[in-house]
């Protein structure tokens, strides 16, 4: 909360909130918790349908603590959930945290510590995270470990081993303002929001690790990433189209982005999709090869998708 006694920063904290009645009142303790002082907290439910409002409300009015609650009638999701409340920070520093994970005491002081002594042009901190179950029980493996390989933890200009998959634990990150107000927010057309801005981010700024864990993420059989794989896959692929489509990729990654382009929209299409169309026509821009002009020109043509694929099947069967 803020105090005049404190001579850091200010530090605005959002935390995030759908169906999470379980878990939310020990994420907000965690955050009244900290031991840095000097924040703002905004609290957002994105249209519940358990008690989660009921939960944050009491929690509110038990603790007193200075906070600004925004309640959704309808559901917004993430990205336009968090575009409503980024220009309503006043801090420094932005921190996010979804209402099921917990920060760990030191979270804040940790984090604005190491900022403060570096340049802007760093202009985000993460950690790892120590994993947790739905009941709050200790799992073995670090988050990073468990979403990516690496030898050590990246530093610096990281955008090259982004674009090879997200690997940040988003609830441990602190940033800069200043990195919202020069790349813009989120992209309201993905269904998740951390790796299109850490790219973007990475463009022009820096990125620093913390050695100390600054969070437990909890693992729960609801979340987005474990119940929403087609919308992920779709994100993922509208991601490379965006860059793209804005001239940022070249060479072998630019390869990659066109061949995972190409080989979703035939999928889409095959599958009778509708976006498969779309995404074909995508596709032919960067990609001319007799594959996809050939899709392309039999989904112009309304031959239907599923049969397409039966046709393919009969070409790779022996002849009888």
């Amino acid at each position: 909360m803020e105090t005049e006694q404190n001579n850091g920063p200010l530090v605005t904290v959002l935390v995030g909130c759908f169906n999470h009645a379980r878990f939310v009142e020990e994420c907000l303790e965690s955050v009244r918790n900290q031991t840095y002082h000097n924040w703002e907290l905004i609290v957002f439910d994105d249209c519940s349908s358990d008690n989660s409002v009921e939960v944050i409300r009491a929690w509110i009015e038990r603790t007193k603590v200075p906070c600004r609650f925004i309640q959704h009638t309808r559901n917004m999701g993430l990205c336009k959930s968090l575009n409503e409340v980024i220009p309503l920070a006043r801090g420094k520093y932005i921190n996010g945290v979804a209402a099921d994970d917990v920060w760990l005491s030191d979270k804040l002081e940790t984090q604005v510590a190491i900022l403060e002594k570096l340049p802007e042009k760093v202009g985000v901190v993460y950690s790892d995270a120590h994993q947790m179950d739905e009941q709050g029980k200790a799992l073995p493996e670090m988050f990073i470990a468990a979403h990516r390989k690496l030898e050590t933890f990246p530093q610096g200009n990281i955008n090259d081993i982004l674009w090879q998959g997200n690997f940040i634990p988003a609830m441990t990150t602190m940033t800069r303002r200043k990195c919202f107000d020069e790349v813009g927010l989120y992209d309201e057309s993905l269904a998740f929001e951390d790796w299109d801005m850490w790219l973007r981010i990475s463009e022009k700024f820096e990125f620093v690790f913390s050695p100390k864990p600054s969070a437990r993420y909890r693992i729960v059989g609801t979340s987005m990433m474990r119940s929403q794989t087609e919308q992920i896959n779709d994100s993922t692929v509208r991601v490379f189209i965006k860059f793209l489509e804005a001239g940022k990729l070249q060479g072998a990654r630019r390869a990659k982005a066109i061949k995972l382009l190409s080989d979703y929209a035939e999928t889409l299409y095959r599958r009778g999709d509708p976006q498969g169309h779309e995404y074909l026509r995508r596709a032919l821009r960067f990609r001319k090869s007799p594959r996809v002009l050939l899709i392309s020109l039999l989904s112009a043509a309304g031959v239907p998708g599923p049969a397409v694929r039966r046709l393919f099947r009969a070409l790779k069967s022996p002849s009888s």
